[in-house]
């Protein structure tokens, strides 16, 4: 009897150890779990904080055109700069930045919340592009015609909500609302119509048919375009930048002031440093027009896209160094390869260098010389009738595009990322 006393004793004891050792790592893991929950609440605030000051800034930058060129000149505005500490959500605080950049036709925002305790702090960086002929050298309303056996597309694709007769080209990529033609031959791209498959194979890499996602075209801001073209007065040759009427003139004009023609540009056989704007037809002189001068033109670091399938043309052309495995991937730059080329260039010397407005039809000359054309943006209303067999190549410019004059923004988020930021000093 005493000996099973003496055993109970003894687990008495062993598990009062036991509780002194389990209760305190409990007592522990309760405040614990208690002080997780709060920090976690606190982040979680701080978070959607930094996620109203993301919106804060976006609404800043969608506020109106103005806000968006000021930005893009590199101008900054009190309270969006990490200098106000916004306190009218209940949780806590936030700040914003907003800038331009990291590329043209961009601008980068940053929000850093903070919750009500002071103790959590999350940012958030998000990157914003103004989509206005992103990456399109041509886009026109009434079709695309590429019949000329020496028209070359360049860094951007060619977009058009009619028919794209590509005859043969295979680059750069080709996007319609409606069919892929192949003038070169009795056999279209796409031979089925409307029904799937609706792109190159296998992987969709070269032309789109009747792909409905095109974007709108956007509302250009002519009022702003006349009245720049007014206030420029006249050109180096002596004729107003402003027309009321129809237009026919060769001259030389590198000042970067926009032309603005009410009705038909005909006969031209310029060389112009800035914007153009033809609210009836523009029709280029046969001949190689006057030329603004031998340049070096940034390749843009994007312009690889447009050549999936025709790498070895961007090799040739372009990027001549690069080392790449033999045989070369299909599309060099995809999921599994990284490649964003900087600092490329490629001397040109084009008649007009911006962007090309068309409120009618497009023709560029038919025949008699060899020239690059454009280095820039074009925008068509009605048909590009590229018919020519006279060596013709027109570039496409993303500075151009950007900085295209508009009545409203298209903006869409290029990245979104978690950062790490301190709270701002001083706020």
């Amino acid at each position: 009897m005493k000996q099973r006393k003496g055993q109970l004793m003894v687990m008495a004891l062993v598990l009062l150890v036991v509780l002194a050792i389990i209760v305190p790592v409990m007592v522990t893991y309760v405040r614990n779990e208690a002080n997780w929950s709060v920090k976690q609440g606190q982040s979680s605030n701080a978070l959607q904080l930094a996620e109203a000051a993301l919106d804060r800034g976006f609404q800043k930058v969608i506020e109106s055109t103005a806000t968006w060129k000021a930005l893009q000149a590199g101008q900054t505005f009190p309270g969006f700069v990490l200098d106000t500490a916004y306190t009218e959500l209940p949780g806590g605080s936030y700040a914003v930045a907003v800038t331009s950049g990291p590329h043209t036709g961009e601008v980068t925002i940053v929000g850093v919340g903070r919750d009500r305790m002071n103790r959590e702090v999350r940012a958030l960086k998000a990157v914003y592009l103004n989509d206005v002929l992103s990456e399109i050298t041509i886009q026109a309303d009434n079709g695309v015609t590429m019949s000329g056996n020496n028209v070359q597309v360049e860094w951007g694709a060619v977009a058009s909500p009619k028919d794209v007769d590509i005859n043969g080209k295979i680059h750069p990529s080709f996007w319609s609302a409606a069919n892929i033609k192949n003038s070169d031959s009795v056999v279209h791209r796409d031979n089925n119509g409307p029904t799937p498959p609706n792109c190159d194979s296998p992987n969709c890499w070269w032309w789109h048919s009747y792909y409905t996602d095109l974007p709108p075209s956007p509302q250009i801001d002519f009022a702003a375009y006349r009245s720049s073209a007014i206030a420029s007065g006249n050109d180096p040759c002596g004729r107003p930048y402003y027309q009321p009427g129809n237009f026919s003139n060769n001259c030389t004009s590198n000042t970067g002031k926009p032309y603005f023609i009410e009705g038909n540009w005909t006969n031209f056989r310029s060389a112009v440093a800035g914007a153009i704007i033809v609210m009836g037809n523009l029709t280029f002189q046969n001949g190689v027009p006057l030329q603004l001068g031998a340049r070096n033109a940034r390749v843009p670091p994007k312009a690889w896209k447009q050549y999936c399938n025709n790498w070895s043309h961007y090799l040739d052309d372009y990027d001549p160094g690069l080392k790449i495995p033999t045989p070369p991937p299909a599309c060099f730059g995809d999921i599994n390869t990284s490649y964003a080329p900087t600092g490329l260039t490629k001397s040109i010397n084009p008649a007009i260098h911006g962007f090309v407005y068309v409120g009618g039809n497009f023709t560029p000359p038919t025949g008699g010389g060899s020239a690059d054309l454009i280095h820039g943006s074009i925008m068509v209303k009605g048909a590009a009738n590229i018919t020519t067999n006279s060596q013709c190549r027109i570039y496409y410019d993303p500075q151009v595009a950007a900085n295209i004059m508009t009545i409203g923004l298209n903006l869409s988020r290029k990245s979104w990322e978690a950062i790490v930021l301190p709270w701002p000093s001083g706020l």
